[in-house]
């Protein structure tokens, strides 16, 4: 189980790292998280940062904009979810 959360995690963070990839220029980047509901003033930090893409990911304004709810509704599976049905049946609760 502890396998499937540290794998779990990095799939996530690997997913924030190709959405802020696809964000290429701070126009982009700034627009995009003030959609997500950051606030305008931290944007800054974030947008104009000269950290690379997998210390972004980790970034906690990063993750607080794509979180893990977010990520799910753009189609990134629970793999936490998935392991305790396939673990414990269909009935499970997550």
């Amino acid at each position: 189980y502890t396998v499937i959360e540290r794998l779990a995690e990095w799939v996530r963070r690997r997913v924030r790292l190709y959405y802020w990839k696809q964000w290429k220029q701070p126009r982009t980047r700034r627009r995009q998280l003030l959609a997500l509901g950051i606030a305008p003033d931290e944007v800054h930090k974030a947008s104009r940062s000269r950290k690379g893409y997998w210390r972004m990911s980790q970034m906690s304004l990063v993750r607080h904009a794509l979180n893990n709810r977010w990520l799910e509704e753009q189609g990134v599976p629970d793999m936490r979810a998935v392991w305790i049905k396939l673990h414990y049946g269909p009935h499970a609760r997550v």
